[in-house]
């Protein structure tokens, strides 16, 4: 349970850090997607050479730790923080959106964010007063949002820049790692060793999370070599047009037909979507950035909608990196870049129809009831 010294620091913490949004702007609305907190490994990071650990008998795989928990706290009061005047003092029906993917550290992390965007209140009759909000999620198999990369048509695409020469030269010269790592660990480095030292490399980042002291080949020198094995697989997962528009597309488009909708009183003022390192990676490749180049647990991206005493409308992207909020520059455009302009500019990014229902497409009756029969968490 947060206590309320807890609660009281990480305020006073996020004045440090929070910088407002121009006064000569209103903001119109506020779309978040963010990475979950700090978690347990899951049971796919854990390699054939590791020895059982029985804290995964009483925490769980993949599971949010104490320390992730606070994270995604602290991420809700620096949105409360930051739109207080906006969002107003109490939730109303339909001021906020709020969907995750449908596994449980994501779901966790979006109730914990919420609570600290609307954290309970005393009334007047000095009775506590509750916010529960309503969160929204659907099957991994059809989760184009946050789980695009399931669609047929991507994974070729993955198999095909996997297998370029250009990659497999960058393998060859990693050849002396993968070995070590295959020798040590017991993970197969033949088939995929760029993504199976991504994995490795979540897994120690894990292992950091729950204060477990790293296994002795995981040396300095070793985890220094993996980083940029790590940045190259995010890079091979966003490495040409159509994997840009299939993996960070689909929340490009969700984030523009947000935007474009036509407000009213019970309109949600701001969006948030809980999900993975790699949806914020995504995200950002699809705008041709590149930081963070591996996101950080409780990282964020924002996306708000400003509008100027013209009424004019301009978009601002910034990233939380659990320390402080930065803007980004969108590349070819400004900080504070005109609504007209990023439309023109993320079109290409938008995947088509067929695109969008590629994972539809290609899931069955037998594999829905198979996913609610034997559903593990990633």
């Amino acid at each position: 349970m947060i206590c309320v010294q807890i609660y009281i620091g990480i305020f006073s913490f996020l004045n440090l850090f929070l910088h407002s949004t121009k006064a000569e702007y209103d903001l119109e609305l506020v779309q978040v997607v963010f990475r979950h907190g700090n978690r347990t490994s899951t049971k796919a990071e854990i390699y054939p050479k590791l020895s059982h650990n029985p804290i995964y008998d009483t925490l769980g795989y993949g599971q949010l730790t104490e320390e992730g928990k606070i994270k995604e706290f602290q991420l809700g009061l620096m949105l409360r923080q930051r739109y207080s005047t906006f969002l107003g003092g109490s939730y109303k029906y339909g001021s906020v959106y709020a969907y995750s993917s449908d596994i449980d550290r994501t779901k966790m992390s979006l109730q914990l964010v919420l609570a600290g965007i609307y954290p309970p209140t005393l009334n007047d009759g000095g009775y506590i007063q509750l916010f529960p909000i309503p969160t929204h999620n659907v099957p991994i198999l059809v989760d184009n949002l946050l789980f695009p990369t399931h669609c047929p048509v991507y994974e070729e695409q993955y198999r095909k820049v996997r297998n370029s020469i250009m990659i497999q030269i960058k393998i060859e010269r990693n050849k002396k790692l993968f070995h070590y790592l295959e020798k040590h660990t017991g993970v197969n480095m033949t088939v995929n060793p760029i993504f199976s030292t991504f994995v490795l490399h979540h897994f120690l980042k894990s292992q950091e999370s729950m204060h477990i002291k790293l296994p002795d080949w995981a040396t300095e020198e070793i985890q220094k070599k993996m980083i940029p094995i790590v940045e190259l697989e995010y890079e091979i997962q966003s490495y040409n047009m159509l994997m840009k528009r299939i993996n960070g597309g689909h929340l490009v488009k969700e984030f523009i037909k947000n935007m474009a909708a036509k407000k009213n009183q019970t309109s949600p003022k701001i969006y948030v979507y809980s999900g993975h390192e790699v949806n914020i990676a995504a995200f950002v490749r699809a705008h041709n950035l590149i930081e963070p180049k591996i996101p950080n647990f409780g990282s964020a991206i924002i996306v708000e909608k400003l509008r100027d005493s013209k009424g004019k409308h301009f978009v601002q992207l910034l990233v939380w990196n659990d320390k402080k909020l930065v803007p980004y520059a969108i590349p070819g455009c400004s900080k504070i870049c005109p609504y007209e302009d990023y439309i023109k500019r993320m079109q290409y990014v938008i995947p088509s129809d067929e695109e969008s229902n590629c994972l539809w497409n290609n899931v069955s009756t037998d594999k829905i009831r198979y996913y609610y029969t034997v559903k593990t968490d990633l």
